[in-house]
């Protein structure tokens, strides 16, 4: 059964597209290229995935935008979340703390926008959340 401890995830993003080593490419919205990779989590790849037990109690994601000071974490929205079991506490520029209620089964990604400062662009960035059945 998944621990439903509060966990660290870090985001990294590079105004370039990259490959290999978990990073993920992506297009702005200024229509260039850029990657980002997610770090920590609690699962064994290490890639910002998360999953938490179902009826443990309130989870914690506490999210760090690990990048040159141009990124800014512009907003956090969630799909797949229909019971609106998550929710984004905190407006700094660089950390949220995302928070799971962990009340029924779930299977969801938190999208995160970053802000490109410097290009006044934005980057789409999406792990996956999961809540299981406890037995």
């Amino acid at each position: 059964m998944p621990s439903n401890n509060p966990t660290s995830v870090t985001l990294d993003v590079r105004n370039s597209a990259a490959s290999g080593e978990g990073w993920i490419n992506a297009t702005g919205s200024n229509g260039q290229p850029y990657s980002y990779r997610y770090s920590g989590g609690n699962q064994p790849a290490n890639n910002g995935n998360v999953s938490y037990g179902v009826g443990g109690g309130n989870a914690a994601i506490t999210l760090t935008l690990a990048a040159d000071a141009r990124y800014q974490i512009q907003g956090i929205n969630f799909v797949n979340d229909p019971q609106g079991q998550l929710s984004t506490h905190g407006n700094a520029n660089t950390m949220r703390v995302i928070n799971d209620s962990c009340s029924g089964a779930l299977e969801a990604q938190y999208k995160v926008t970053v802000l490109d400062t410097t290009a006044n662009a934005t980057v789409p960035c999406d792990p996956m959340v999961f809540n299981v059945p406890t037995r």
